[in-house]
């Protein structure tokens, strides 16, 4: 819920915590996988009548959308297009689980990444789920589920790894030639999961994990007593590395993995740490240009809410508020950028997904249990979103959102 209390050290914030949120913890956290699916089966039942998706013309009234990749009760992997309110415009089928996605400038495309290891992006239309190209990452890589576009819309720069010699790379992809891959890049560090584009068009600041992997390894994590993740800025036309942003050495075991702009190229900063269980540490941050990454102070109880693990950052429309999700606490905490500190938490249990929903502290956040519920961190208003026409799905970790 959200704390009426004030966050130490944020004397200054002005966010109303009067109210509270307890009726929003709609899910527990410690549901089962049984219970999952459990959930989906039911849910699927009772709206079965309803038929399965909005019709397309409702888009007339409806211009801001989210894209997300989900998972259906039967395992399907999908892509799906929900509107501002939560309602179903398109589905899409994918050959795998995917992860992000990235909007082209100046084009009805979405590009949907596959989930590490996986190797497959697929550009499709959001409003008609028609898929445009898919074309997959290079021999000897695979993607780690991000990627931006340079302004013009012709660039895709995705996250990749070379694995056999762990390395960190950046694909240049050309999309006006059907996502030939033209070049690649140093990502300068290991493990480079998520990147963005700077508002002047040619700067990119790529958050690197540190973590080694390989796709023989599964999952596993190869280096953690070793790892140093970076936050780089990269010449995208040269790829020179600009500036190098390290974490302290006690911190190297926190893992750089989600980051978001603002206009003015504020970059907010989330994190997994991967060092023993007991030790509270912050994960959430602020860096600009060649500052240092700054780790707001936060207490005990909210470091303990993350539960060691971040798995998405947005700002919001305004650029005051970043939201930083913590699924395995069953949080979505939100922090002011202009005085960085901690300005609460909303409880959804599995809450991952999270994108600016237009409104100055407005969010769309999404949950492995299916649920999407649309948060102001400024007014402190909550409104949980269902469609009864849509089967449920489980939303995958990231939400993308995209004005047509």
């Amino acid at each position: 819920m959200l704390s009426a209390s004030r966050p130490a050290g944020c004397s200054n914030c002005s966010v109303d915590r009067s109210r509270k949120f307890s009726a929003c913890r709609w899910d527990s956290t410690a549901m089962t996988a049984i219970d999952r699916r459990a959930f989906l089966t039911a849910s699927a039942a009772s709206c079965a009548a309803w038929g399965l998706c909005l019709p397309r013309a409702v888009l007339a009234a409806e211009s801001r959308c989210f894209v997300s990749a989900c998972s259906d009760e039967d395992g399907n992997t999908l892509a799906r297009v929900v509107t501002g309110d939560g309602r179903l415009l398109a589905t899409l089928p994918l050959p795998e689980r995917g992860h992000g996605a990235a909007r082209r400038p100046g084009q009805r495309e979405v590009v949907v990444f596959a989930r590490r290891p996986g190797r497959f992006a697929l550009a499709f239309d959001p409003l008609s789920a028609e898929p445009l190209r898919r074309f997959d990452a290079a021999a000897g890589r695979h993607f780690y589920g991000h990627g931006a576009f340079s302004p013009d819309g012709r660039w895709l720069f995705a996250c990749e790894n070379d694995y056999d010699n762990a390395r960190g790379c950046i694909g240049v992809y050309d999309a006006t030639v059907g996502y030939r891959r033209e070049a690649e890049l140093e990502s300068h560090a290991i493990g480079p999961h998520e990147i963005v584009l700077l508002s002047d068009g040619r700067t990119l600041v790529v958050a690197n994990g540190g973590i080694q992997t390989h796709p023989q390894a599964g999952r596993r994590k190869l280096n953690i007593d070793s790892m140093q993740p970076s936050l780089a800025y990269i010449d995208a036309a040269s790829g020179a590395l600009l500036h190098d942003h390290r974490l302290p050495a006690e911190m190297h075991q926190a893992s750089i993995r989600h980051i978001a702009a603002t206009a003015n190229d504020v970059i907010g900063v989330a994190m997994q740490y991967e060092g023993p269980r007991n030790n509270l540490v912050p994960l959430v941050g602020f860096q600009h240009a060649e500052a240092e990454i700054v780790l707001p102070p936060s207490d005990a109880a909210t470091l303990r809410s993350l539960q060691q693990y971040c798995g998405g950052a947005a700002m919001d429309a305004s650029g005051q508020v970043l939201a930083a999700s913590a699924p395995r606490g069953g949080n979505i905490t939100f922090w002011s950028v202009a005085r960085q500190c901690h300005l609460g938490s909303l409880a959804l249990a599995d809450g991952c997904g999270v994108a600016a929903s237009g409104a100055p502290g407005g969010f769309l956040a999404s949950s492995g249990y299916g649920r999407l519920v649309h948060h102001n961190a400024l007014s402190g208003e909550t409104t949980r979103l269902d469609d009864p026409a849509a089967a449920p799905v489980a939303w995958d970790n990231h939400l993308l959102a995209l004005t047509l």
